[in-house]
């Protein structure tokens, strides 16, 4: 690949394009490769199949060349290709073209190789062997099964949540759901991004806690302590290694970067570790006074308040720090006064030793938060005066979007989030949404722009319509937009679903009736009942027709039925068909009408096997004489007569019936247009049996399988009148 660059999703899972973002960002290499490659698609279901082309080459015969003179070129793998790995030159020099089409929804679609040269020159021959269809897919922009899952409960917590809120409604800040459902949110979060192990969900992961921590915290804690917790997570300091290298010593005291660690965990608000740090240090006895001082630190540090009444007992314990610091200013030790009085300044929230001992703009933001004030209306002011010192690196995505929280500039964030994963900044937008907080970044009357959320959410839907597993998730999101933007897309991708149980049609077809949309229900019901024939569940493709009410593709089925016994044998039908012919009082009326011609057959057959041939040739005399039977089936259906007609059996068929088919047979021979469709039918059937290897023996064509069609007719012919003489001398 040329012109790589920082990558827009990783191989892991593909995220969503900006919608915010106006940065066309290069794409990184792709997933490995698959064996024997050519360089344009990955195809992971590929397998080999030799399906061939001829119906769809030409499809994009007459389409324009596009010519991307952009360096940054998308490379894709086609498993069993036909170019293989190293081997572009011959392929070139063969003049081939290998040509692509996606279909309009998923991002799977098929390969094949044609003859048109690129130049526009002559037709080039493509022989046998190269006419196959290849199966391509985009891997990247494909969710993986993990993403699928974080998607999916995502959208589940979504759900509870608009069950228990209503937008719009005045909240009790007492009775605010949402710092549970955001803290749950935040739990799928990093559930997702440890199992993913993508760098851009785990840069969304920071932007979501830290919006989090500053907007819906915990009422159990104050804001400053959120963030502060959101910091230690993001960037922890001291680390571990830090700390056990000076406190493993024989005198940690003695260590030149004791101080330095003390400062650390009070800058970072931990308070139980700096104190046991000072308890623990091996400190000398010099006078009481020291000993007095180190005694009233700890207590400071171990009773710092926390909690929901932090912020009421902020101002006396600063107060208390603050007199502990002026004591130390006394203290004859030095080194221990220095310590000392630089913990005390942190304590009391002084901002020029804050500043000057943290590393970043975050730890200088957080640290002046929890010592000098942690009024809410305060943090930008904090977050001013920490970037002055530490300028934010906007290179860093997840630090941009962080910088815009704290600076309170939400519509940024939700930017930076969405470059990151749409998915998580739809999320967010809603929980903000909820919480008011986009009301004053704009006028909905006014802008012709949806709302932040509808946007996202509108984004974040579109990808999910796009892949199999979440279509119903993103359909769910559009329907809660507003506007009519959702239910456009919502309208013309439902068709594209793949019905893969019935469950999900049952989905699908709810959600028609919901939104009413009549057409689009009678397609899905359409493509189920073709995908339940192709799978001989014929019984429940005619259900789906009667759901319906298409009455002709009922009638089309059942004389397909007819047809395919007529020719193959009968076969037993599957459950359901099999509980409509027994039992046809358990037929909806429309099925019960439509599949008569067909389970008037069946039943002949049953009645035959059983060996009651007197019931077989009442119900095939009258499939003989139905007057809508085609034309093509009469023949056929005359040659089952002659296992009916033999003269070694008593006779099956009364002298009106036997006088009634003859005049039918009759009628069926004046007209050469059905007499030819019925003979070539016949001739037909017998040469399946005649090619056939496992026919029934009971079948009569195996007897007559090397006469011809007409011979066949004229027997039967011959054979009624036997049976009508038959019948005059036994006086019936």
């Amino acid at each position: 690949m040329s012109g790589a660059g920082p990558t827009s999703f990783s191989p892991s899972f593909g995220g969503p394009r900006p919608i915010f973002s106006k940065v066309k960002e290069p794409m990184g290499t792709p997933a490995k490769a698959s064996r024997s490659t050519t360089l344009l698609f990955t195809s992971p279901l590929a397998t080999g199949r030799t399906t061939t082309v001829d119906n769809i080459r030409g499809t994009s015969e007459d389409e324009e060349e596009v010519k991307d003179d952009d360096d940054t070129v998308f490379t894709y793998t086609l498993q069993d290709a036909p170019i293989a790995a190293g081997r572009l030159r011959d392929w070139q020099d063969r003049k081939r073209t290998l040509k692509f089409r996606l279909p309009p929804l998923y991002n799977n679609g098929i390969a094949w190789i044609d003859g048109k040269k690129l130049d526009g020159g002559d037709q080039v021959p493509i022989v046998p062997e190269e006419m196959k269809i290849f199966p391509t897919e985009i891997p990247d922009s494909a969710f993986s099964d993990e993403y699928t899952k974080f998607v999916i409960d995502s959208h589940e917590l979504y759900r509870a949540l608009s069950d228990a809120d209503q937008i719009g409604e005045p909240m009790d800040p007492s009775e605010n759901i949402l710092p549970k459902y955001a803290t749950t949110f935040l739990q799928i979060l990093d559930a997702a991004r440890r199992r993913i192990f993508d760098e851009r969900l785990s840069e969304a992961y920071v932007v979501c806690h830290c919006l989090f921590a500053s907007y819906f915290a915990d009422p159990g804690i104050t804001r400053a302590e959120a963030i502060m917790d959101w910091l230690n997570q993001y960037d922890p300091r001291p680390t571990t290694e830090e700390t056990r290298d000076i406190m493993t010593t024989p005198v940690p005291y003695d260590e030149p970067g004791f101080w330095e660690l003390v400062q650390k965990l009070a800058l970072r608000g931990l308070f139980f570790q700096c104190s046991n740090c000072l308890k623990e240090a091996g400190i000398p006895y010099i006078d009481p006074e020291s000993n007095r001082a180190l005694q009233t630190a700890t207590s400071i540090l171990e009773t710092a308040p926390k909690g929901a009444k932090a912020f009421e007992g902020h101002r006396q314990w600063r107060a208390r720090a603050i007199a502990f610091g002026e004591k130390c200013a006394k203290l004859s030790d030095v080194k221990l006064r220095r310590g000392l009085i630089a913990l005390a300044n942190i304590l009391r929230g002084d901002s020029d030793t804050i500043l000057a001992l943290s590393e970043s703009w975050q730890e200088a933001t957080a640290s002046l938060f929890l010592f000098h004030d942690p009024a809410p209306s305060r943090l930008s002011e904090y977050y001013q005066m920490a970037v002055a010192e530490f300028p934010v690196d906007l290179t860093v995505i997840s630090e941009a979007g962080c910088a815009a929280v704290i600076a309170g500039d939400i519509p940024k964030a939700l930017s930076v989030a969405e470059r990151l994963d749409v998915c998580v900044a739809a999320h967010i937008a809603d929980f903000c949404d909820r919480q008011r907080m986009l009301d004053e970044f704009y006028n909905v009357d006014t802008l012709e722009l949806p709302p932040f959320r509808d946007w996202l959410f509108m984004a974040h839907a579109i990808n999910c319509c796009a892949n199999p597993g979440t279509w119903l998730v993103g359909a769910a999101y559009l329907k809660d937009t507003e506007g009519i933007e959702g239910l456009s897309i919502i309208r013309e991708s439902i068709t594209h679903v793949y019905l893969d149980t019935e469950a999900t049609l049952t989905e699908l077809l709810d959600l028609c009736k919901e939104l009413q949309f009549d057409s689009e229900a009678r397609q899905i019901v359409m493509a189920w009942s073709k995908l339940q024939l192709s799978r001989n569940q014929v019984g429940s493709a005619i259900e789906w027709l009667d759901y319906i009410g298409n009455s002709l593709e009922i009638r089309a089925i059942t004389w397909q039925l007819l047809e395919s016994h007529l020719l193959k044998g009968l076969t037993l039908p599957d459950a359901i068909l099999q509980r409509y012919l027994l039992s046809p009082h358990l037929c909806p009326a429309m099925i019960r009408e439509f599949i008569a011609p067909y389970a008037t057959y069946f039943a002949f057959k049953i009645h035959l096997n059983e060996g009651d041939i007197v019931e077989a040739a009442q119900y095939l005399a009258s499939l003989i004489q139905f007057a809508f039977l085609p034309d093509r089936f009469f023949g056929a259906l005359l040659g089952e007569l002659l296992p009916l007609l033999d003269r070694s059996q008593p006779r099956a068929l009364p002298t009106s019936e036997l006088i009634a088919i003859m005049n039918s047979l009759y009628q069926w021979e004046k007209d050469s247009r059905k007499y030819t469709e019925g003979i070539q039918f016949l001739a037909k059937s017998l040469s399946v049996t005649r090619e056939a290897a496992d026919m029934a023996e009971d079948d009569w064509r195996v007897e007559y399988a090397n006469v011809s069609a007409k011979e066949v007719i004229k027997l039967v012919r011959s054979k009624l009148v036997t049976e009508v003489s038959r019948a005059y001398l036994e006086g019936v």
